[in-house]
C-alpha cells in the first residue's frame, strides 16, 4: 500500500483532475481492512471427513460414520429409492437396486454356527469341528448286528458275506448238529466271545441251504467229471492241499489288503463260457446268486479251516453238498457289474481272506 501511495503522490502533478480522483479512490481502498466470510473466520481450520456409506443389507439409514470413526445419527430416515438423502442435505444417487444403509461401528461381520436343514426327516447336520462321520467299509458300519437268514443260504455263505469262521458262527448262535439253519431266523454276528477251543472241537458242518436237509448225495457231477482238466496240470502244495489254477487266464487285479469286496481276491480275465474249475479237491458248500455283487458265486470246502470262490459264473454245473477233485469243471466263465469277462477267485482261513498268490502255482 505504501508503493501505491507514493507513486499516486509523484504523479499529481503531471495527471488530470479524473486521474486524482482515481488514484483518491484506490487509497480508501488499501486503506480499509479486510473483511473474511463469517464462515471463514475460525482461528482453526476444521474439516468434516466426507461420510462412509454401507451399500449392504436392505434396512434404512440409521447413522453415517465418518473417517474419523464416530457415528453421526440422521436427523431424517433415509430414502433407499431414487435419490437417498442423508444426513445435512446431502444427495447420494444409488446404484439401481442398491440400498443405501450407513456402516454402524459396533456391527461387524461375525461368524455364527451353521445349522444345515435335515433331508426327508433326517437329523440335522452338527455344525461343530472335529465331528467324524463313519467310514464306508468299518466294522462299525460294515458289520451289523444280527443277519436274517433267507432262503437258499448256507451258514458257509453267510459266514462268506461278513468274513467270519463259519465254525465260530455256529457256536455262536448254540446252533445244535446237524447245524440247520432257517428262512428268517435271526443269528448273532458277534463271534467275539467264542474261544478257540471250541471252534476247533466243531465237527464238520454239512452245506444245508436253510430249511433244507443235508444232501447225502457225494458223488461227482458227470458233466463236471466229463469236462475235467487233465494233462500236466502245475500244482502246488500248501498247508497239506493240493492247489492249481481255476481259469486259464491272464490276472486283471491282484490281492489287496483293504476291506473292500472287489479286492479280496484275485480277477483273471478270460473269455466268456470259458471253464472254471476246482483250485483243489473238497466239496461244494454253496452255490446261488444270493451275495450281493458276486453274481453267480459257488465256494468249496477243502479242509475245516480252508475255502475258496469262485464269483461271476455265467453257468454252475454243481450243488451244495456234492464232492469235488481238483481240475472238476464247476462252471464257466461270466462278467462282472462293469461287463468285463473274468472269474473272482478268494481263498479263506478261518473266515479271514488271504492272498491267492501263496497258494497257486507259478506260471
Amino acid at each position: 500500500m505504501s508503493t501505491l501511495h507514493t507513486i499516486c503522490t509523484l504523479a499529481l502533478p503531471r495527471l488530470s483532475r479524473l486521474s486524482v480522483l482515481v488514484c483518491v479512490l484506490s487509497l480508501a481502498a488499501c486503506g480499509g481492512r479486510y473483511q473474511a466470510p463469517l464462515s471463514d473466520q475460525s482461528s482453526t481450520l476444521d474439516r468434516t471427513p466426507p461420510p462412509i456409506y454401507s451399500t449392504s443389507g436392505s434396512g434404512g439409514a440409521s447413522g453415517v460414520v465418518n473417517s474419523a470413526g464416530s457415528t453421526q445419527r440422521a436427523t431424517s430416515p433415509a430414502v433407499t429409492t431414487g435419490a437417498a438423502s442423508v444426513n445435512a442435505g446431502v444427495q447420494v444417487q444409488p446404484a439401481p437396486g442398491v440400498n443405501i444403509n450407513p456402516v454402524e461401528p459396533s456391527s461387524g461381520i461375525s461368524r455364527r454356527s451353521i445349522s444345515r436343514a435335515p433331508i426327508q426327516g433326517g437329523s440335522a447336520v452338527p455344525s461343530q469341528a472335529g465331528a467324524a462321520a463313519p467310514v464306508a467299509g468299518s466294522a462299525t458300519s460294515a458289520m451289523p448286528a444280527t443277519h436274517i437268514v433267507a432262503r437258499g443260504e448256507t451258514l458257509y455263505s453267510i459266514a462268506w458275506k461278513y468274513s467270519l469262521d463259519h465254525r465260530a458262527l455256529a457256536v455262536a448262535n448254540q446252533l445244535p448238529p446237524p447245524y440247520t439253519i432257517y428262512p428268517n431266523q435271526e443269528l448273532r454276528l458277534n463271534i467275539g466271545s467264542v474261544s478257540n477251543s471250541a471252534v476247533q472241537s466243531t465237527p464238520n458242518i454239512p452245506a444245508a441251504p436253510a430249511g433244507e436237509s443235508a444232501s447225502s448225495s457225494s458223488g461227482r457231477p458227470a458233466q463236471a467229471v466229463a469236462q475235467r482238466r487233465t494233462g500236466n496240470v502245475p500244482t502246488k502244495q500248501v498247508e497239506g492241499i493240493s492247489w492249481q489254477w481255476p481259469v486259464e487266464g491272464r490276472v486283471l487285479r491282484g490281492y489287496s489288503a483293504s476291506d473292500t469286496a472287489t479286492s479280496r481276491g484275485i480277477d483273471i480275465g478270460a473269455r466268456e463260457g470259458s471253464p472254471v474249475y476246482a483250485a483243489a479237491d473238497g466239496d461244494v458248500v454253496y452255490s446261488g446268486s444270493g451275495i450281493q455283487g458276486q453274481g453267480d458265486l459257488i465256494i468249496i470246502r477243502h479242509s475245516a479251516r480252508h475255502l475258496s470262490a469262485y464269483s461271476h459264473n455265467s453257468a454252475m454245473l454243481v450243488k451244495e453238498g456234492i464232492a469235488i477233485r481238483a481240475g472238476d469243471k464247476i462252471g464257466e466263465v461270466g462278467s462282472d457289474a462293469n461287463g468285463t469277462e473274468l472269474i473272482h477267485f478268494e481263498v479263506r482261513v478261518d473266515g479271514a481272506p488271504v492272498d491267492p498268490a501263496r497258494y497257486l502255482p507259478n506260471r
